[in-house]
């Protein structure tokens, strides 16, 4: 029995997925239970395919990180929800045992902040209605 508040054990050969464009390069360098799958310029559909057709083991843990690729490139942020949702519910088929956790757009310069933040909100209402985690990673940035 786990218990609330308490920090579970970790167990040999635990792991975690990490995918996503060229942002996560060097994610878990150096950390035995961690392997990041970094395709630069990916944008959601194709992060969709690969998903299905790569042997990616079953992790216990897989982040997908969905960046401004596709924000930059597409008008309807409803058309980029739409592949985001997609994207998500292909990680659940493939990873049924794995918690899932959908990363969102991380700010950048050369896209509004409004944006970013109305697309990370429905990334979060993406994850909250398909039962994964989702993390805003700049909630951690200062200003």
């Amino acid at each position: 029995m786990v218990r609330h508040g308490t920090v579970q054990e970790h167990r040999e050969g635990e792991q975690c997925l990490v995918v996503g464009d060229s942002i996560i390069r060097n994610v878990g360098k150096g950390q035995n239970n961690m392997k990041a799958e970094c395709f630069p310029g990916i944008r959601k559909e194709n992060l969709h395919r690969v998903l299905g057709n790569r042997d990616l083991r079953t992790p216990d843990t897989v982040v997908i990180h969905v960046g401004a690729n596709d924000l930059k490139r597409s008008v309807n942020l409803d058309y980029v929800m739409g592949e985001v949702y997609s994207l998500a519910n292909k990680a659940k088929v493939k990873f049924p045992q794995s918690k899932i956790v959908l990363s969102g757009v991380l700010r950048r310069t050369d896209v509004s902040l409004r944006r970013i933040g109305a697309l990370n909100d429905r990334y979060y209402w993406i994850a909250k209605t398909m039962g994964v985690t989702f993390v805003d990673p700049n909630s951690w940035l200062e200003a």
